[in-house]
């Protein structure tokens, strides 16, 4: 079975590693086709390195346009490898528009696509990622959902019906399956950065949603509320490169502890060692709840819904003091998070599974 996996963006390395490990049992040639949506090395490629993905079998190159020019040229790339592989399938991960790209290149060969991670619903229809869920899921033949509220968005969209003719499954979340598979791995090899103790007491925090750093008076807010909170625990903040530049730009004061991007491992380290996590991220709430941590989420439509509801989770608009009491409320709860809501750990060996039947 020929498929092409298309990815672009960190959480969606990880994922490919983890599927790629469950493929390997099956009969598959998987090409791996890099847009280049992420493209620094703390962003890209470290995690092939730390993950030992096999190197991209097409690296494109595409990043650092508006959103309709970098779709049209991944569009544009990715046609041109599927018309030279000429694969059985086609996967996408997540929502990025490296995932929308890849959609609709495959459709539009009529070549089925796999999404996995599909069903994400967050109502607010101004988010990006929100238009590429829903045609990432509407355009695919098999749609593998993270929990059972992202497989009822979709059935109560009409999916699995005889209006639209797409197999949904509650496949559980691959990156459940990372953090039981590097975890152990992570904590052992411990963080090390000169000046930072990861051992003691401390916050993690990252942002880089539009919603935050686009908005000067939110990241203001935000970067005040992490200053205030890192004068009693400390606060550790990895930086994607794009907030790293809006905050110099800008020439807010940071008195917390402001890093490069880390790496995978690095990040599962740090997350297992802080005593709680402060983030606008998808991803990190996640890998935060499966630890166990105390997670507030700097969104007004959060991704993942199942985490306050089954978990030690809050959301906080992005107001310093509403930040700093929210975090201050977080620490106090004591709810044990319900990880199964997200799988067993074994979401790529079912995913793999369901794949290999259509060979």
């Amino acid at each position: 079975m020929r498929i092409v996996h298309v990815i672009g963006n960190r959480p969606q390395f990880i994922k490919l590693a983890v599927l790629l490990k469950a493929l390997d049992h099956g009969n598959c040639k998987n090409t791996i086709l890099h847009t280049g949506q992420h493209f620094d090395d703390n962003m890209s490629k470290i995690f092939f390195a730390e993950l030992a993905i096999p190197d991209p079998n097409y690296l494109l190159g595409i990043n650092s346009l508006p959103h309709s020019q970098l779709i049209g040229q991944m569009l544009l790339g990715v046609d041109a490898v599927l018309e030279k592989e000429v694969p059985d399938c086609v996967l996408v991960y997540g929502d990025t528009n490296t995932t929308l790209a890849g959609a609709l290149a495959a459709k539009k060969r009529n070549i089925p696509v796999i999404h996995v991670e599909a069903g994400i619903r967050t109502g607010n229809e101004e988010m990006p990622e929100e238009a590429n869920r829903y045609l990432a899921d509407r355009i695919s033949s098999l749609n593998f959902c993270s929990t059972y509220l992202c497989a009822e968005n979709l059935k109560k969209e009409g999916f699995e019906s005889q209006a639209i003719d797409s197999r949904v499954v509650n496949s559980g979340d691959l990156l459940l399956d990372a953090c039981k598979t590097y975890g152990a791995q992570a904590l052992n090899r411990g963080f090390q950065r000169q000046h930072i103790n990861a051992n003691q007491n401390s916050v993690l925090a990252t942002i880089h949603r539009a919603e935050n750093i686009d908005n000067k008076e939110k990241l203001r807010n935000i970067i005040q509320a992490l200053n205030v909170i890192h004068e009693n625990t400390p606060v550790i903040f990895p930086m994607h490169p794009k907030t790293n530049r809006v905050i110099r730009h800008l020439g807010l004061e940071v008195r917390f502890h402001a890093i490069e991007a880390v790496g995978y491992l690095d990040n599962l380290s740090l997350i297992q060692q802080c005593s709680s996590v402060i983030t606008d991220s998808g991803g990190l709430s996640r890998e935060a709840f499966f630890f166990n941590k105390p997670v507030l989420v700097l969104m007004e439509y959060p991704f993942w819904p199942e985490i306050f509801v089954h978990g030690n989770g809050l959301r906080s608009a992005s107001v310093a003091v509403e930040i700093v009491q929210s975090h201050q409320r977080l620490l106090g709860q004591s709810i044990q998070n319900k990880v199964d809501i997200f799988g067993d750990g074994h979401a790529a060996e079912k995913i793999a599974t369901e794949i290999l039947k259509l060979s």
